[in-house]
């Protein structure tokens, strides 16, 4: 058997021709849900005009609602915030808060910092809404949501230690080291001591109480699904409670769609976790 190509299995637009029709899309209806939706658009959470965040309240502003964080991908090196406003519409309509972040990108910064961001959103939304929220993100967002949720919160000025206790990764990266080997690297810039260090596959997690899922299309590349494999029982063995979900028909850019279409056994599974 022929070794895999990691520039291959590593780039979901290679893997996936219609890529590029997905974004379009998705970008259409964000502007459109950000012109419907009451929101509050553009709130700083730290320096420049990427440290940016957009807040979609609840559909019934009365109601005490949970909070969910979306964390978009783009390999830490493309995308923004803009391009999925639209996430929040069913969360809304179900009575869940959105708070949707950018954040500085690569090769302008290094992932480590972009997790340091990350967490500067975080306290921020804590700070403007005392709430604990679930955090979720796609792709390098799934990397940044499992960063979120091992992160050592006591370490950080302003929250609470149990600031993040939930996750909910979607076609996520975990162990950053194979990245060494692929051109997706030019711009990262890792080496193998800063790929290590920013992998949350090889981070402690001595916090208790934490619960994670880690789910993969099933139609996406063996490495992608290996990734979710793997942290979910790395971190299983460390005494997490975690999952690990396949889903039917799905690849890197459509489980996104699943995960924010009502009625989806995977927009239902997150809906569970939020509101639990």
């Amino acid at each position: 058997m022929s070794p895999l190509d990691l520039n291959i299995e590593y780039n979901a637009r290679k893997t996936v021709r219609d890529h590029a029709e997905y974004a379009a899309r998705w970008e259409k209806q964000a502007a459109k849900y950000r012109n419907e939706a009451p929101c509050e658009l553009d709130i700083a959470y730290g320096i420049g005009e990427r440290q940016r965040y957009d807040f979609f309240p609840a559909s019934d502003p009365a109601a005490n609602a949970p909070h969910c964080a979306f964390i978009h991908g783009g390999y830490w090196r493309s995308r923004d915030r803009k391009v999925y406003s639209h996430i929040a519409r069913g969360l809304n309509q179900r009575g869940i808060s959105v708070a949707i972040p950018s954040y500085d990108l690569a090769p302008r910064v290094t992932i480590m910092e972009i997790v340091e961001q990350m967490r500067a959103f975080l306290v921020k939304l804590w700070r403007e809404t005392g709430k604990h929220p679930v955090v979720t993100g796609h792709s390098a967002g799934g990397h940044l949501a499992g960063a979120m949720l091992a992160s050592d919160w006591s370490r950080v000025d302003g929250a609470p230690e149990t600031l993040v206790t939930r996750a909910f990764s979607l076609s996520g990266l975990y162990d950053l080291e194979p990245l060494l080997a692929t051109d997706i690297n030019d711009d990262l810039r890792l080496t193998a001591e800063t790929a290590r260090a920013a992998s949350p596959i090889h981070w402690p997690v001595t916090r208790q109480g934490l619960k994670f899922v880690a789910a993969a299309g099933a139609l996406e590349s063996v490495v992608f699904k290996q990734q979710s494999q793997r942290i979910a029982e790395a971190w299983a063995l460390r005494g997490m409670d975690t999952e690990y979900l396949e889903i039917p028909g799905r690849h890197h850019f459509s489980i996104l769609d699943a995960a924010m279409t009502p009625g989806h056994m995977l927009f239902e599974r997150l809906v569970a976790m939020i509101e639990g």
